[in-house]
């Protein structure tokens, strides 16, 4: 396995702080590690380290609070974000925490 970058670290280790409940944008990810234009890399990181890693990647959505994720793995991140508070509409939009 090739050794990860200091963004891939800085990336990682914001993912796994992610408690259950809270939802961040890619954009939000990405600028808590420390990059500022680093959104795509977080949604490689996602799609390429979630099961390596256990990443909790349904609780990562688009800036404007979409559900990004498609297929039958959308509607098993929203019946995650639901099972942790989250409100989610039909749409995917993802709305407040119940434990607000």
């Amino acid at each position: 396995m090739a050794e990860l970058t200091e963004n891939t670290k800085q990336i990682l280790k914001v993912l796994t702080s992610l408690q259950p409940g809270e939802v961040v944008s890619y954009r939000d990810v990405a600028k808590l590690a420390g990059l500022a234009n680093g959104a795509r890399q977080v949604a490689r990181i996602l799609h390429t380290m979630s099961s390596s890693y256990d990443l909790p990647w349904w609780r990562v959505v688009r800036s404007d609070g979409q559900v990004a994720v498609q297929g039958s793995d959308r509607d098993l991140q929203i019946a995650r974000l639901r099972a942790e508070g989250i409100q989610v509409g039909e749409n995917g939009k993802v709305g407040k925490s119940t434990k607000d």
